[in-house]
């Protein structure tokens, strides 16, 4: 088990400080990114009256969930985000609780404010053109989408919406934004995807400035032909986690203050 000076560590910020703000209200926690092995944690755990927590970060790769599933016993609590189904069902076997912090309304609402501000601050890094009166597409329109958008036209953006869905573009008129509706994606300087779906291809690529910027922040593996864009010389960058990495305390807090109850429940 790791004392919370240990967290001081290059990984997910924001699981560090989760854990530190777990271990000051008396849980004993593991963050799943740098304990060598989680059974030899296991077999101390008769010390303590409580389980251990194991935090993943936010994604966790492939490689951490399959060492995961030789060293997790019922003796631990996973705490995560969007945690893959795969593993959840092997947790459900094995009676091995856990917490997905996004399958939680709240958390997901409070964790887009993060994201959007981080995707600007992705943005204004990569362009090579001010914000102000630049013309911005939000793809997709959900808890991230709606967000981002209004953040976007509060730095004075045009903003434009794509999205599919009949509500959302009702919303997004309701808004006041401009609807993307003749398919031309000429005249953007800014985009940024929140859908997680193959969505900006090769058909899209090809008809972008070349100074344009691709901001996605979609989940693995995104919305985007990044090998395509190279090519094309398209600045695209894939921006997944973006709350640990530049909100990574206050993003802990949100995260901290919503699963109070559910862990007493599972304690």
């Amino acid at each position: 088990m790791q004392s919370k000076s240990s967290f001081h560590t290059e990984t997910d910020r924001r699981q560090r400080y989760l854990g530190e703000f777990l271990i000051d209200s008396g849980y004993h926690v593991i963050l799943a990114e740098t304990s060598p092995e989680l059974d030899l944690a296991a077999a101390s755990i008769s010390e303590f009256e409580n389980k251990l927590l194991v935090l993943l970060p936010v994604p966790a790769s492939s490689v951490l969930l399959r060492r995961l599933k030789e060293s997790l016993t019922p003796q631990h609590i996973v705490l995560g985000g969007n945690i893959p189904k795969d593993f959840t069902a092997f947790c459900d076997e094995r009676k091995i609780a856990y917490i997905d912090y996004f399958k939680n309304p709240a958390i997901a609402i409070e964790n887009a404010v993060a994201t959007a501000e981080g995707a600007i601050c992705e943005a204004i890094l990569t362009s090579e053109y001010n914000l102000h009166q630049s013309e911005a597409l939000v793809i997709g329109f959900g808890k991230c989408g709606e967000i981002l958008a209004d953040k976007l036209e509060g730095l004075k953006c045009n903003v434009t919406v794509s999205t599919r869905d009949a509500i959302a573009k009702a919303r997004a008129k309701a808004y006041g934004y401009h609807l993307l509706s003749d398919s031309s994606y000429q005249q953007f300087d800014l985009l940024f995807n929140t859908a997680p779906a193959p969505v900006l291809g090769r058909s899209i690529i090809d008809q972008l400035k070349p100074d344009a910027v691709i901001i996605d922040i979609a989940s693995a593996p995104g919305g985007t032909d990044f090998n395509y864009c190279a090519e094309k010389g398209i600045a695209a960058k894939h921006c997944p986690g973006i709350p640990g990495r530049y909100s990574p305390k206050t993003s802990a807090k949100i995260l901290f203050d919503h699963i109070q109850e559910k862990l007493s429940n599972l304690l």
